[in-house]
Protein backbone atom coordinates (compact mmCIF):
# COMPACT_ATOMS: atom_id res chain seq x y z
CA UNK A 1 0.00 0.00 0.00
CA UNK A 2 2.84 2.39 0.82
CA UNK A 3 4.29 1.87 -2.68
CA UNK A 4 0.88 2.59 -4.24
CA UNK A 5 0.50 5.72 -2.12
CA UNK A 6 3.91 6.98 -3.23
CA UNK A 7 3.02 6.37 -6.88
CA UNK A 8 -0.30 8.22 -6.51
CA UNK A 9 1.44 11.10 -4.72
CA UNK A 10 3.88 11.43 -7.63
CA UNK A 11 1.00 11.38 -10.13
CA UNK A 12 -0.79 14.15 -8.24
CA UNK A 13 2.40 16.20 -8.09
CA UNK A 14 2.67 15.97 -11.90
CA UNK A 15 -0.83 17.38 -12.54
CA UNK A 16 -2.33 13.89 -12.75
CA UNK A 17 -5.94 12.87 -12.19
CA UNK A 18 -7.02 9.88 -10.10
CA UNK A 19 -10.33 8.04 -9.65
CA UNK A 20 -11.06 6.62 -6.21
CA UNK A 21 -13.86 5.38 -3.92
CA UNK A 22 -15.40 7.45 -1.15
CA UNK A 23 -18.05 6.61 1.45
CA UNK A 24 -20.66 7.80 -1.03
CA UNK A 25 -19.67 7.46 -4.73
CA UNK A 26 -16.51 7.23 -6.84
CA UNK A 27 -14.68 10.51 -7.18
CA UNK A 28 -12.18 12.22 -9.42
CA UNK A 29 -9.29 13.88 -7.67
CA UNK A 30 -6.22 16.03 -8.19
CA UNK A 31 -4.00 18.49 -6.37
CA UNK A 32 -6.36 21.40 -5.55
CA UNK A 33 -3.51 23.91 -5.52
CA UNK A 34 -2.60 23.15 -9.14
CA UNK A 35 -4.95 24.99 -11.47
CA UNK A 36 -3.89 23.01 -14.55
CA UNK A 37 -4.68 19.73 -12.81
CA UNK A 38 -8.10 21.01 -11.74
CA UNK A 39 -8.83 22.17 -15.27
CA UNK A 40 -8.18 18.59 -16.46
CA UNK A 41 -10.74 17.25 -13.99
CA UNK A 42 -13.38 19.79 -14.96
CA UNK A 43 -12.75 19.20 -18.65
CA UNK A 44 -13.35 15.47 -18.12
CA UNK A 45 -16.66 16.26 -16.43
CA UNK A 46 -17.60 18.92 -18.97
CA UNK A 47 -18.08 21.28 -16.06
CA UNK A 48 -17.18 24.96 -15.68
CA UNK A 49 -14.20 25.69 -13.44
CA UNK A 50 -16.20 28.53 -11.89
CA UNK A 51 -18.37 25.94 -10.08
CA UNK A 52 -15.42 25.18 -7.73
CA UNK A 53 -14.68 21.76 -6.22
CA UNK A 54 -15.15 20.09 -2.88
CA UNK A 55 -11.94 19.35 -0.99
CA UNK A 56 -11.31 16.30 1.17
CA UNK A 57 -8.99 17.07 4.08
CA UNK A 58 -6.65 14.72 6.03
CA UNK A 59 -7.72 16.01 9.45
CA UNK A 60 -9.38 18.99 11.11
CA UNK A 61 -6.11 20.93 11.33
CA UNK A 62 -6.66 21.70 7.65
CA UNK A 63 -10.00 23.25 8.49
CA UNK A 64 -8.14 25.98 10.35
CA UNK A 65 -5.82 26.48 7.36
CA UNK A 66 -8.52 26.69 4.71
CA UNK A 67 -11.38 28.40 6.53
CA UNK A 68 -11.92 31.43 8.73
CA UNK A 69 -14.61 32.81 11.04
CA UNK A 70 -15.75 29.27 11.80
CA UNK A 71 -19.25 29.28 13.27
CA UNK A 72 -19.74 27.40 16.59
CA UNK A 73 -22.73 25.69 14.98
CA UNK A 74 -20.43 24.33 12.28
CA UNK A 75 -18.08 23.09 14.98
CA UNK A 76 -20.90 21.00 16.50
CA UNK A 77 -21.56 19.43 13.12
CA UNK A 78 -17.85 18.74 12.57
CA UNK A 79 -17.52 17.04 15.93
CA UNK A 80 -20.60 14.91 15.33
CA UNK A 81 -20.45 13.97 11.65
CA UNK A 82 -16.77 14.10 10.68
CA UNK A 83 -15.30 11.94 9.40
CA UNK A 84 -18.36 11.13 7.31
CA UNK A 85 -20.62 12.10 4.39
CA UNK A 86 -21.23 15.70 5.43
CA UNK A 87 -19.83 18.54 3.31
CA UNK A 88 -19.71 21.89 5.06
CA UNK A 89 -19.43 25.32 3.46
CA UNK A 90 -17.06 27.68 5.28
CA UNK A 91 -15.77 31.21 4.78
CA UNK A 92 -12.54 30.76 2.83
CA UNK A 93 -9.24 31.82 4.35
CA UNK A 94 -7.74 34.91 2.74
CA UNK A 95 -4.79 33.11 1.10
CA UNK A 96 -6.76 30.37 -0.70
CA UNK A 97 -6.24 30.17 -4.50
CA UNK A 98 -9.14 31.93 -6.27
CA UNK A 99 -10.13 28.87 -8.31
CA UNK A 100 -11.10 27.08 -5.07
CA UNK A 101 -13.31 29.89 -3.78
CA UNK A 102 -17.00 30.26 -4.57
CA UNK A 103 -18.60 33.54 -5.59
CA UNK A 104 -19.64 34.20 -2.01
CA UNK A 105 -16.06 33.76 -0.71
CA UNK A 106 -16.67 30.27 0.65
CA UNK A 107 -15.00 26.87 0.36
CA UNK A 108 -16.52 23.37 0.57
CA UNK A 109 -14.75 20.86 2.83
CA UNK A 110 -15.21 17.30 4.05
CA UNK A 111 -13.25 14.82 6.17
CA UNK A 112 -14.04 11.47 4.59
CA UNK A 113 -14.70 8.29 6.56
CA UNK A 114 -13.75 5.94 3.71
CA UNK A 115 -10.82 3.70 4.82
CA UNK A 116 -8.82 4.19 1.64
CA UNK A 117 -9.24 7.98 1.66
CA UNK A 118 -8.32 8.20 5.34
CA UNK A 119 -5.21 6.06 4.86
CA UNK A 120 -4.06 7.85 1.73
CA UNK A 121 -4.60 11.36 3.11
CA UNK A 122 -2.75 10.36 6.29
CA UNK A 123 0.15 9.61 3.95
CA UNK A 124 -0.36 12.51 1.52
CA UNK A 125 -0.96 15.13 4.23
CA UNK A 126 -2.64 17.52 1.80
CA UNK A 127 -6.22 18.13 0.69
CA UNK A 128 -7.54 16.31 -2.37
CA UNK A 129 -10.11 17.51 -4.88
CA UNK A 130 -13.24 15.37 -4.77
CA UNK A 131 -15.90 15.60 -7.46
CA UNK A 132 -18.17 12.73 -8.46
CA UNK A 133 -16.72 10.51 -11.21
CA UNK A 134 -19.30 11.18 -13.89
CA UNK A 135 -19.87 13.71 -16.66
CA UNK A 136 -22.12 16.56 -15.55
CA UNK A 137 -25.76 15.49 -15.66
CA UNK A 138 -25.00 11.75 -15.59
CA UNK A 139 -25.54 9.26 -12.77
CA UNK A 140 -22.70 9.04 -10.23
CA UNK A 141 -20.38 6.07 -10.73
CA UNK A 142 -20.53 3.36 -8.06
CA UNK A 143 -17.90 0.99 -9.51
CA UNK A 144 -14.55 1.13 -11.34
CA UNK A 145 -16.28 -0.28 -14.43
CA UNK A 146 -18.72 2.64 -14.50
CA UNK A 147 -15.86 5.12 -14.07
CA UNK A 148 -13.92 3.56 -16.97
CA UNK A 149 -17.05 3.60 -19.11
CA UNK A 150 -17.49 7.31 -18.49
CA UNK A 151 -13.79 8.11 -18.85
CA UNK A 152 -11.94 5.69 -21.17
CA UNK A 153 -9.03 8.15 -21.17
CA UNK A 154 -7.78 11.08 -19.13
CA UNK A 155 -7.42 9.35 -15.75
CA UNK A 156 -3.88 8.53 -14.68
CA UNK A 157 -4.66 6.12 -11.83
CA UNK A 158 -7.70 4.06 -10.81
CA UNK A 159 -8.18 2.97 -7.21
CA UNK A 160 -10.37 -0.14 -7.22
CA UNK A 161 -12.59 -0.01 -4.16
CA UNK A 162 -15.12 -2.50 -5.51
CA UNK A 163 -18.77 -1.74 -6.12
CA UNK A 164 -20.26 0.76 -3.70
CA UNK A 165 -23.79 0.64 -2.35
CA UNK A 166 -26.35 3.10 -3.66
CA UNK A 167 -25.80 6.59 -2.28
CA UNK A 168 -27.35 10.04 -2.43
CA UNK A 169 -23.91 11.59 -2.02
CA UNK A 170 -22.79 13.74 0.86
CA UNK A 171 -25.22 16.09 2.55
CA UNK A 172 -24.11 19.67 1.87
CA UNK A 173 -24.72 22.26 4.57
CA UNK A 174 -24.04 25.98 4.84
CA UNK A 175 -24.55 28.05 7.97
CA UNK A 176 -25.60 31.67 7.82
CA UNK A 177 -26.78 33.88 10.67
CA UNK A 178 -26.91 30.89 13.02
CA UNK A 179 -29.25 29.05 10.68
CA UNK A 180 -28.59 25.83 8.76
CA UNK A 181 -29.13 25.84 5.02
CA UNK A 182 -29.32 22.41 3.40
CA UNK A 183 -27.87 22.83 -0.09
CA UNK A 184 -28.19 19.13 -0.90
CA UNK A 185 -29.92 16.31 0.95
CA UNK A 186 -27.52 13.36 0.97
CA UNK A 187 -26.77 10.29 3.06
CA UNK A 188 -27.12 12.18 6.36
CA UNK A 189 -30.81 13.02 6.85
CA UNK A 190 -31.82 16.63 7.43
CA UNK A 191 -33.46 15.61 10.72
CA UNK A 192 -30.13 14.37 12.13
CA UNK A 193 -28.36 17.57 11.15
CA UNK A 194 -31.06 19.74 12.77
CA UNK A 195 -31.04 17.61 15.92
CA UNK A 196 -27.33 18.17 16.42
CA UNK A 197 -27.65 21.84 15.55
CA UNK A 198 -30.22 22.27 18.32
CA UNK A 199 -27.90 20.69 20.91
CA UNK A 200 -25.45 22.26 23.33
CA UNK A 201 -22.62 24.46 22.10
CA UNK A 202 -19.42 22.49 21.53
CA UNK A 203 -15.81 23.58 21.79
CA UNK A 204 -13.22 23.14 19.02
Amino acid sequence: MQEDFQKIKEILEKEGVIAYPTETVYGLGCDPFNREALEKVFKLKNRALSQTPLLLIPHTDWLLKLAQNINPLAIRLVETFWPGPLTLIFSAASDIPPWLIRDNETIALRWSSHPWIKSFLDFYQKPLVSTSANPSGQKSALSPREVEKYFPSGINYFVDGGTLTSSKGSTIVAIQDQEIQILRQGDIPLEQVKKVADGKRASF
